[in-house]
């Protein structure tokens, strides 16, 4: 593939990760709210959750530590297996309900890229075997509710702070999977 062309899809799906996240109000439920009465998923949805996921996605997530979306997603029947024993990450995607309620919350493993702020926009780093690159693309499997109105990224800073990194709505994710074609 020539320079050019890469470069075009890549403001290709820029752009369609710009179009697909939703609504800036969209935000993160507050996990010091008591108000709030979603669940915590930590490892798994609880048997007890009023909303049952009928099989799972396995999204294609692509970005930077600036911004993520789902850029394609493929629905499996397969029940979710749940969260990676072991995996723990400051880095997260919320699956949010119309009402805003944290559906599941799911850690995403980015040990792999170059997030610090100084390495957006450099070229990929080679160590050893490794490439090391700020570009971010992943493969992320998520519970699939059919109630789901918002998929947001996120970041927890060191300090505690949340920082926003992008939402791709619910249809627009149903829609990437086609139906589970």
């Amino acid at each position: 593939m020539q320079l050019s062309q890469l470069i075009a899809s890549g403001l290709l799906i820029t752009a369609f990760g710009i179009f697909c996240s939703g609504d800036a109000t969209d935000e993160i439920p507050d996990k010091n709210d008591v108000s709030a009465t979603a669940p915590n998923l930590a490892t798994q949805i609880p048997p007890e959750s009023k909303t049952t996921a009928s099989g799972h996605y396995v999204l294609v997530v692509e970005g930077n530590r600036n911004g993520l979306a789902v850029t394609f997603a493929r629905k499996k029947a397969d029940q979710w297996a749940g969260i990676p024993k072991g995996l723990s990450s400051n880095w997260r995607v919320s699956i949010l309900d119309d009402k805003r309620q944290e559906l599941a919350s799911i850690p995403i493993d980015v040990s792999s890229f170059a997030t610090d702020a100084q390495s957006v926009g450099q070229p990929p780093r080679v160590q050893g075997c490794m490439v090391v690159d700020s570009k971010i693309g992943l493969l992320l499997n998520v519970p699939a509710f059919a109630t789901a109105a918002n998929y947001v990224f996120s970041r927890s800073e060191a300090n505690g702070e949340v920082t926003k990194l992008g939402t791709t709505s619910g249809p627009a994710v149903r829609e990437l999977a086609g139906g589970g074609r």
